[in-house]
């Protein structure tokens, strides 16, 4: 396992527990560890390959949360912030990429 797939392990490992932590019904806990699931780790280390500059374990987090299709609300109850927030880091990880790069987000 290179550092990369380690990084995005780490960052599921840290989603995992930030969303059992999070003030979220039971059954939408489900789902979003359900969409979790669904996110593919070879287009995440794909996704970081692209990047122009490496790419942190909570950058990892919010892009798979963005990857997984979850709304702005509920990545701003996992994280424990704003919504504005959340609009914030998308932003700057736009930025972190070229242009033209098929982002999930």
């Amino acid at each position: 396992m290179d550092s990369q797939q380690l990084i995005i392990q780490n960052a599921l490992t840290k989603l995992t527990y930030q969303v059992d932590a999070a003030l979220l019904a039971a059954q939408e806990k489900s789902l979003v560890m359900q969409k979790f699931h669904g996110v593919d780790t070879r287009f995440l280390e794909d996704l970081c390959g692209q990047a122009q500059r490496r790419l942190t374990a909570t950058n990892l987090a919010y892009i798979i949360c963005f990857a997984a299709g979850l709304d702005t609300q509920t990545i701003a109850t996992i994280f424990t912030v704003t919504p504005a927030t959340v609009y914030s880091v998308r932003y700057r990880l736009r930025a972190c990429f070229k242009q033209g790069t098929i982002l999930p987000f």
